[in-house]
């Protein structure tokens, strides 16, 4: 059964996102049901262009499902019945709609001599801006009179003010002699020329403003007031009327008209618009009286007609299944998702929610088999889902008997399932990069007098930056931290400089610099930096040369003795920094440094490194802890060292194919040098942070940081740890708020906004894009 092939795929592509929001409970939540309601609205609004019915009842029935599912609606208390019956008619009438199924508009006989139902009917549920027409703002009279003027010439006819011969101009108003004044109190507004007069009155408690003229006639008109941003704004409603025959009702404003028309036999009410859409509603007739209602239509009522206007819409079949499986109808359920099947044997959200369905009925077997079928699908095309299907998939029937797996080791076993099929290519891919590695550093020279360039480097760890196979793709870099007015770079790898001024700062916000220990990807651009203080403070008088604070551990400072013997002038005082051992800065800088021991073996041993731990000071009390694990294998001691960190920043490295190997015991598995998928797993439940930040990945998992991310944030939250975000090059999280930024509402508004961490998604860009491939974007749930 083939779908539609006609069908725009711009609509296509919204009915997609909406399914995507209904599966990740997105409208469960008050505070996101804004997002799926502006994207039902838009479809509808091109549905409604493209003149695809079925379409638009499509997104009205997932409106209306998110709509009702905002939050738990009372019914009626079961003891109060049959003594109090009052709440269990009132559910039997609204609910179960046993008197109606249609909801009251307004009553025929009441317009034009009575509106407020109708207007109100027009602006809720025409959404039209007809209904009032913006005439001036009270506050701007008498210093702005423009719309004012306006108001009294077009709306007023007022020739008084119209014929006034000018004797001067004021360019506010241009109107001669006639004046214009305001009362002390603000209530009320005096037009004056010569024996005319005109005066309007505010009344805020009514909501209007009421008009004279005088001038041998008195009128009286009926103005609308709203408080809008604070100031006083004016409207007139359209003008209302109906023909003699009391069968036509006509809204005029300017050259826009709306038209009901009545037609008791048939017992409808037609509105046509002025750009010829047309609806239709009921009329039924109570008590002498003509009153018009619209027929109410729940989610599924809407799925259904669309359904019947398209037999194989594919997505109205699959959400009428997953709002059955969500209301506990399984059979029907069961019935909707082998329609999909029928539709597209290859839809795999069908066969995911057909397993669902088919596990609450018992078929334990069937439910087993469509879970597998639609991990096939969600292995290329949707690892957070395929993690979903492979746990049904190990779970289903219970395990109540069974041995109860560490969280580490089941993060593990989801991950190794979905790797499964690509281990083979993804570790060819990383012993070949470890070959060119090890041949670069041993290979004869192979450059000659004949040849010069420059090659401009990275974004990953390690040795990835340093030697590419793809020029201006591998980055890596460091960490800045601003605190209290004085900026400190942390860890200047390949890149850093680079990434430093790409980020809008600049060599006069750093103060001090730290280094945990001398590889490469951790110091390579310490010396540059170094450099551009040197030269900044070239023929600069000794009060205006910039002095900077380094803090090295001890094989970085044997790195660069020579550097710093050379030229003392940038530097004013260097702290060796050991393990265990804090340095308090508090009066200096706000801070203590706390360097915890590390694992992570260099040119001078292994007990040198250090990770770090910065206490932030605020009005002499401790106001935030970082913790940053720098590079390091993983121990428990290593772990306990960042218990209690607000934020904590893991390097993982890469992965080890030890790692997959379920036979070995968690710690024989364990990464020797760095912390890798278990150690950055364990670590994290260790300090128990309120945000982890995973860093320094190996390029080889690229396209898998989110989805590592979102798996280990799955076994590590807890009442704590609330978010678990990959790391990249641009991150900047607002301290001590734990805010993060967004960078699509940053780019719309020309400078930083900051969201909670719990509404900002990090969306990997594929290689393919181009200007920054790879690189991670952080977006809130506006733009997500």
């Amino acid at each position: 059964m083939p779908i539609n092939p006609f069908k725009d795929s711009n609509l296509i592509e919204l009915e997609k996102k909406a399914i995507a929001k209904l599966q990740a409970k997105e409208y469960k939540d008050h505070k996101d049901i804004k997002g799926i309601e502006k994207l039902c609205m838009e479809g509808i609004l091109m549905a409604e262009s493209a003149k695809e019915n079925a379409d638009i009842d499509f997104f009205k029935g997932v409106l209306n499902y998110c709509a009702d599912t905002k939050k738990d609606k009372y019914l009626f208390c079961w003891e109060d019945v049959p003594e109090n019956n009052a709440e269990f008619i009132k559910f039997l009438k609204d609910d179960l709609k046993t008197d109606r199924v249609e909801e009251y508009l307004f009553c025929w006989e009441d317009v034009p001599e009575n509106n407020a139902e109708f207007i109100k009917f027009l602006k809720d549920d025409l959404k039209t801006d007809r209904v009032e027409e913006y005439l001036f703002c009270w506050e701007d009279v008498p210093e702005n009179n423009a719309e004012f003027i306006k108001f009294l010439k077009d709306d007023l006819k007022t020739d008084w003010i119209e014929n006034q011969p000018t004797l001067f101009k004021d360019s506010k108003n241009e109107l001669g002699s006639t004046t214009i004044k305001k009362s002390d109190n603000n209530e009320t507004i005096t037009v004056t020329n010569g024996n005319n007069s005109l005066l309007l009155r505010a009344d805020k408690a009514k909501k209007k403003v009421s008009l004279e003229i005088t001038g041998g006639k008195i009128y009286e008109y009926i103005l609308i007031l709203k408080e809008e941003e604070g100031k006083l704004k004016i409207y007139k409603n359209a003008a209302i009327s109906k023909d003699n025959n009391n069968r036509t009702i006509n809204i005029m404003n300017d050259s826009n008209s709306l038209v009901f028309k009545l037609n008791k036999t048939k017992k409808k009410v037609t509105l046509k618009t002025a750009d010829h859409k047309t609806y239709e509603y009921l009329l039924e007739e109570e008590n002498n009286r003509l009153k018009i209602y619209k027929e109410k239509k729940d989610a599924i009522d809407f799925l259904k007609e669309a359904i019947k206007r398209e037999e194989n819409f594919l997505f109205a079949h699959y959400v009428l299944g997953f709002i059955y499986n969500e209301l506990k109808y399984y059979p029907a359920a069961k019935e909707e998702f082998t329609k999909c099947i029928e539709i597209d044997k290859n839809f795999a959200d069908a066969y995911f929610d057909m397993g669902v369905a088919l596990r609450n009925i018992g078929n334990l077997t069937g439910a087993i088999e469509n879970f597998k079928k639609s991990l096939e699908f969600y292995e290329k095309t949707n690892y957070s889902r395929a993690i979903d299907a492979n746990w049904w998939i190990q779970n289903i029937g219970g395990k109540d008997n069974e041995t109860v797996r560490s969280a580490e080791e089941n993060v593990i076993e989801v991950i190794v399932e979905d790797l499964r099929d690509r281990k083979e290519r993804l570790f060819r891919y990383i012993n070949e990069k470890e070959g060119k590695f090890k041949n670069f550093v041993s290979a004869k020279k192979t450059i000659t007098k004949t040849q010069n360039f420059v090659v401009v480097l990275r974004r990953w760890n390690s040795y990835t930056p340093a030697l590419s196979s793809d020029i201006e793709r591998r980055k890596g870099g460091g960490y800045f931290l601003s605190w209290n007015g004085q900026g400190f770079v942390i860890d200047p790898g390949f890149n850093f400089i680079e990434n430093f001024f790409a980020n809008g700062f600049n060599i006069s916000d750093i103060d001090a610099i730290f280094i945990s220990h001398s590889h490469l990807d951790h110091t390579s651009d310490f010396e540059s930096l170094m450099t551009l203080i040197f030269e900044r403070n070239d023929n600069l008088p000794p009060e205006e040369k910039k002095q900077i604070d380094l803090f090295l551990n001890f094989s970085s400072l044997n790195k660069f003795a020579n550097l710093l013997s050379l030229d003392k002038s940038a530097v004013r005082k260097i702290y060796i920094i050991q393990p265990g051992i804090p340095v308090d800065m508090s009066g200096k800088y706000g801070f203590v440094l706390t360097p915890t021991k590390a694992k992570h073996r260099e040119l001078w041993g292994d007990e040198y490194s250090v990770g770090l731990i910065f206490d932030l000071i605020e009005n002499n009390k401790k106001k935030f802890r970082l913790g940053m694990t720098v590079d390091t294998g993983y121990t428990g001691e290593i772990g306990a060292q960042f218990k209690d960190s607000d934020i904590l920043i893991a390097h993982i490295g890469s992965i080890k194919e030890k790692e997959f190997d379920l036979n070995l015991n968690l710690n024989e598995r364990l990464y020797k040098n760095h912390l890798g998928l278990i150690g950055t797993t364990k670590i994290i439940k260790d300090a128990s942070p309120k945000l982890a930040v995973i860093s320094e990945f190996g390029e080889e998992l690229g396209s898998l940081r989110v989805d590592i991310s979102k798996a280990i944030e799955g076994v590590v939250k807890d009442r704590r740890t609330k978010r678990c975000i990959p790391g990249d090059i641009g991150m900047k999280i607002l301290l001590p708020d734990l805010k993060i930024r967004c960078d699509m509402c940053s780019k719309e508004k020309g400078d930083d906004v900051f969201v909670d961490m719990n509404e900002i998604n990090a969306i990997y860009f594929p290689e393919e894009v181009q200007g920054d491939p790879g690189k991670l974007t952080y977006v809130c749930k506006k733009h997500f």
